[in-house]
């Protein structure tokens, strides 16, 4: 058969060779990328050569001690990124789906998603699916939304950004109330009833110790903002990534905090905490995401239709 001369056959790079391309940039050195690909050096060089030629362009620059990757390598690694994600998980469910393959639901959850919430999440899919391997990772809600992106996780549960990329799709969403605790022997003014936010508990409120989620977080970046929509001028002592850890803190005695109320009725030693009433509630909303693209096997759908979160 004749291929046009735009089309050369066997074509310039297949799967094997891109792998061997990435290994060589990750590990700037041919002996480690050889050992791990099972080659001898000679060989792994002799390859990338071979690659190289075939493209027409240098994509390595090599030296006696290190392989330092070009412009045009990093192009073509970088608009190929998704190849193997891809492939990754074509396999996973043709495994899954056609030949016996242990199923698998991989889930990611934020680090500002509480225990608490965790039930709602898992308890159905626990009780009524069978034989289905469930793994759960904790992630920034920026992770986890690559992850989602790329199909490296089916499901994730966050506190989502004003805009989700068109990639993933929301299945659920709930409203998280949060309360103001403080160590229980910790006791605010008294302030007139009704009256919206009165200078003594403001007053009070500031010249308390807090700690707030971690502002690089999308819960800690809403509720500062809500702190200061309200005239509350807050400088937190510490930035704690988890609401679990935050309400251990506050019931020893460490400073006051904005929590989910969930959070608080899922810790065991409540009579350590104090609940001050404000003016206002603080409210954030919560969303399972999956990605949008990608055909979800039958035990995926499953698990995001026995989710309980309202």
């Amino acid at each position: 058969m004749n291929y046009p001369p735009t089309q050369p056959w066997p074509p310039p790079l297949e799967l094997y060779g891109l792998g061997l391309l990435r290994m060589v940039a990750r590990h700037g050195n041919m002996t480690r990328a050889a050992a791990e690909a099972g080659l001898t050096q000679s060989a792994l060089t002799r390859q990338v050569q071979g690659m190289e030629q075939r493209l027409g362009v240098n994509l390595f620059d090599r030296t006696t001690r290190r392989v330092q990757i070009t412009a045009a390598g990093e192009a073509l690694l970088r608009d190929t990124a998704g190849i193997f994600p891809l492939l990754d998980e074509a396999l996973r469910r043709l495994g899954q789906e056609h030949l016996a393959a242990p199923r698998l639901v991989r889930v990611g959850i934020s680090r500002s998603v509480a225990l608490a919430h965790l039930p709602g999440l898992l308890h159905a899919h626990l009780r009524r699916s069978e034989n289905v391997k469930t793994t759960v990772e904790h992630l920034s809600s920026e992770d986890l939304v690559a992850k989602v992106e790329s199909g490296k996780l089916d499901v994730g549960v966050l506190c989502p950004a004003h805009r989700l990329p068109s990639t993933v799709t929301v299945t659920h969403r709930m409203e998280d109330a949060f309360h103001l605790i403080a160590p229980a022997d910790l006791a605010p003014p008294e302030t007139v009833k009704g009256k919206r936010w009165p200078l003594k508990l403001t007053g009070w409120l500031e010249s308390q110790s807090w700690l707030l989620m971690s502002g690089g977080s999308q819960t800690g970046g809403q509720i500062r903002r809500w702190l200061k929509e309200r005239g509350l001028r807050i400088e937190p002592v510490m930035e704690p990534d988890g609401f679990d850890f935050i309400v251990h803190l506050v019931a020893l005695g460490l400073g006051l905090s904005l929590v989910p109320r969930r959070a608080i009725a899922a810790y065991p030693r409540r009579k350590l905490l104090r609940r001050i009433p404000l003016p206002e509630e603080f409210l954030r909303s919560l969303a399972v995401i999956v990605p949008r693209s990608v055909k979800q096997p039958q035990h995926v759908l499953d698990f995001v239709k026995n989710i309980l979160f309202s």
